[in-house]
Parts: C-alpha cells; sequence; structure tokens
C-alpha cells in the first residue's frame, strides 16, 4: 500500500487532519507527508483548508473522488488486518509477519483495525521504529 492510499485510509477514518497529525499517525516523514499531499490536492483527490478561530491550522480533507478512493483503501486495509489478524493466531513465523505486515501496522493501530494486545507475541520488534 503506498502513502496516497494509507492518507487515504486516515482520512476516511478521521476526517480533517493536519499534515503533522497525518505524519504522527503513519509514522513518515512529515516532509514526505506534505510532498504527497500536494501531488493529491493536484489529483483531485484531498484538498486544504484553514481551521480554527484563534490558532489557525491548515487541514486536509477528502474530496468527493478522493473519498471513493479512500473507502477502496480502507476496505483493502481492513482485509490486510483480518490477514494480519489470523496469521498472528495461527503462530505463523513473526518474521514473515514483520516483512510482510510492518508498514501497515502503526495505520492499522491508528485506525483500531487491530488491538495493541494482540501484538504482544511480536514484542521482540519494536513496530514503532518503521
Amino acid at each position: 500500500m503506498n502513502l496516497t492510499d494509507k492518507i487515504l485510509a486516515l482520512l476516511y477514518d478521521r476526517g480533517e487532519l493536519t499534515s503533522n497529525e497525518i505524519a504522527n499517525s503513519l509514522r513518515e516523514d512529515e516532509e514526505n507527508v506534505e510532498l504527497t499531499l500536494k501531488g493529491m490536492e493536484k489529483e483531485g483527490l484531498v484538498f486544504e483548508k484553514e481551521k480554527g478561530l484563534i490558532f489557525k491550522k491548515k487541514v486536509y480533507s477528502l474530496t468527493p473522488t478522493g473519498l471513493e478512493k479512500a473507502k477502496k483503501a480502507k476496505e483493502e486495509l481492513e482485509e490486510k488486518a483480518n490477514k494480519l489478524v489470523t496469521a498472528i493466531q495461527q503462530g505463523e513465523d513473526p518474521q514473515v509477519i514483520v516483512q510482510e505486515y510492518a508498514d501497515l501496522i502503526p495505520l492499522m493501530l491508528a485506525m483500531s483495525l487491530i488491538d495493541m494486545m494482540l501484538l504482544q507475541d511480536l514484542m521482540f520488534i519494536d513496530f514503532m521504529n518503521f
């Protein structure tokens, strides 16, 4: 899943977010997130607006086109989350699980698609550094 799809899924789940909130949720570099968001704006997937009366901040929201793509991205992520849960429950090799899902685990946790307790068997690996 590429960064654009991750951002779409997160915005679909959470609504309006700043680039910093997106970067923190995805454990991605904020500069990369901002560049991706600018590209997504050009594609008509998101739009930027100012929010707040006293403390203004720029937030990103989905356009109708972005909403359609975001729904598909979230469904794909939910499918992968279900596969991850199954893999952990069936006792698959933790190294294989990490290779396949490490970049998606922070997003799955942020969207409550998986529970942190589920990952307790894999605790020797620090997923938050990915």
